[in-house]
């Protein structure tokens, strides 16, 4: 292993969506209601009543579009169940008991693979570990765009196709694609780990040796520069596209999570994706529970939970929402109606087990370098314009915490903790405002000490005018754009007169269109003028009330 122990992948638990779990919901168990979307679901209890037992659940985020399933094992096993939604690589450092999640003793764990509980459970603690479902990893494409790549045979069926010609594709700026990133979620670690797999020929599993080699290196980069949107989260990179279909081609997410974005995109008329399943290697996440033993004497509780989560009960709704739960990704209940409506022809869902050429996982050693790689050599650079508010009323605490999140996010060391450090082609904008707004500093690379001397040297004073602030980054984004991920990164605790919104929306329109704005509210900042930019932008707002703007931060970069 490198310098860059499992601990420094452990640590972008910071960077995923549990982040907010301390903010979550509740719901009855009986309940045909969601999650509070007050902090996007992140923490929902299935309370059974009467019941005398409990279990926590570290759960992956993606599992959010199964709640069906909790939900009826919680009341069959007689058990109050909470589970905390949060990346694959977040429950990892939970089981190692580092990060944000330090301390928090959950009694299961329910990432997207087991490869997390095995990178993560270094402490031998996670036993009756089976699994729940399983979903490919695939691309996603519009109908239209697989059509004109050939994609697809004359009855509209998809074929499989080869890793080499996905990327020659993009090499000829036919395919761009949304992809979650591989150092924050499961979706895009496998989905890289098969690009590299496949690339590299052979159907052995990765070794050390075959990093260093300059051509693979090269086409991994090449497939790479295709994505146009990057995320921290599978589920709300499916959101993304639906909520915004016209702005993307395509994404790489899991097979259910494609079914999901085509029922919904189905039911609003749009042009559905087509499963598009690469020959030559895809990566199966296999949706592992397993009892985290600690001691706290709650195994019977859970494995009454588990039993029921594995029911034929569980099992149809596993696959009436599009995850798989037969024998080498077969389905069991194939021929049910609604199972049917999910693992849909027309769609490009294929059935056959035969399209599903799983690659072999690597070792820890091996995986924790590719990670490192992907995060410094191969993936497409990101453009961030960090838009901070310095006005008078972020001045001590608010001041402290804008430089100390800057410092997370982009200070080498710290960074690189969270594999979050900046490439040689990354480029970071700072521009501070308060009523006024300038550029204060450019960076590349890694050498980011400038801007970190500046944001701590400027002062807070004044009024706040965000859409102001925004305009000049707005003027200040890339001439290439296609050549970066970019983002625009807003932290405010103020409000602005909504006077100068028009003004904005069509600037953007004219000069930003299809760049995220990801804001961080803190203090009595406005949420519903943050909604409102992340509506218009397809972007997110991330709550730092709790004053940890240090996590939130290192969040954010997750997303670019």
């Amino acid at each position: 292993m490198n310098s860059r122990k499992l601990g420094a992948v452990a640590g972008t638990i910071a960077l995923i969506v549990g982040l907010f779990t301390g903010c979550g919901s509740s719901e009855d168990a009986s309940s045909t209601s969601t999650a509070d979307d007050s902090d996007n679901g992140k923490s929902v209890t299935y309370s059974v009543a009467d019941s005398k037992e409990s279990i926590r659940v570290a759960s992956g985020s993606e599992n959010k579009e199964v709640a069906d399933a909790v939900r009826q094992a919680a009341e069959q096993a007689d058990v109050s169940v909470t589970v905390d939604y949060m990346g694959s690589l977040d429950i990892m450092d939970a089981l190692r008991n580092k990060g944000h999640h330090a301390g928090r003793d959950y009694d299961a764990v329910w990432p997207a693979s087991s490869m997390w509980i095995t990178l993560g459970d270094t402490g031998h603690l996670v036993k009756d570990q089976i699994s729940t479902s399983t979903t490919p990893v695939v691309f996603g494409v519009k109908r239209s765009k697989a059509e004109a790549l050939g994609w697809t045979n004359a009855d509209g069926t998809t074929k499989p196709v080869p890793t080499k010609d996905i990327m020659d594709a993009v090499k000829d700026r036919k395919l761009s694609f949304a992809m979650t990133s591989a150092t924050q979620s499961n979706s895009g670690a496998s989905a890289y780990m098969a690009f590299l797999t496949a690339l590299r020929g052979g159907d052995a599993a990765l070794a050390e040796a075959d990093l260093n080699d300059a051509s693979l290196r090269s086409s991994v980069k090449t497939l790479l520069s295709g994505i146009d949107q990057s995320s921290g989260s599978s589920d709300w990179l499916k959101d993304m596209l639906v909520n915004d279909p016209d702005s993307h081609d395509s994404m790489v997410n899991y097979e259910s999570l494609v079914i999901q974005a085509d029922k919904e995109l189905t039911a609003k008329g749009k042009e559905p994706l087509l499963a598009i399943y690469p020959s030559d290697g895809i990566a199966v996440a296999d949706s592992p529970l397993g009892y985290v033993d600690r001691g706290q004497g709650k195994e019977r509780a859970f494995a009454r939970f588990s039993k029921a989560m594995t029911s034929k009960t569980a099992k149809r709704i596993f696959e009436e929402a599009g995850r798989r739960t037969g024998a080498d990704g077969a389905l069991t209940y194939g021929k049910a109606a609604k199972v049917r409506n999910s693992f849909r022809g027309e769609w490009g869902i294929d059935t056959d087990t035969s399209v599903l050429k799983t690659i072999s996982m690597p070792s820890s050693d091996v995986i924790e370098r590719a990670l490192d790689l992907y995060q410094t050599v191969l993936r497409k650079p990101s453009y961030t314009l960090w838009v901070v508010d310095y006005s008078a009323s972020m001045s001590g605490k608010g001041k402290s915490g804008a430089v100390k999140g800057l410092q997370a996010a982009l200070d080498t060391d710290q960074a690189r903790a969270s594999h979050i450090e900046p490439g040689d082609d990354d480029v970071n904008v700072f521009i501070p405002f308060n009523g006024q707004a300038k550029v204060e500093q450019t960076v590349k690379g890694n050498q980011t000490a400038p801007l970190l001397a500046a944001g701590e040297r400027k002062i807070a004073s004044g009024d706040a005018d965000v859409y102001n602030a925004l305009n000049v980054a707005l003027c200040n984004l890339p001439d290439n754009r296609d050549d970066y991920t970019v983002a625009i990164v807003l932290l405010t605790d103020g409000r602005s007169k909504t006077s100068n919104r028009d003004g904005f929306t069509r600037l953007y329109e004219s000069e930003g269109k299809g760049v995220p704005i990801y804001s961080v509210m803190v203090g009595d900042a406005d949420r519903s003028q943050l909604d409102d930019l992340a509506k218009m932008s397809n972007g997110k707002v991330f709550d730092g009330c709790d004053g940890d703007l240090s996590g939130i931060f290192r969040e954010v970069k997750g997303y670019n």
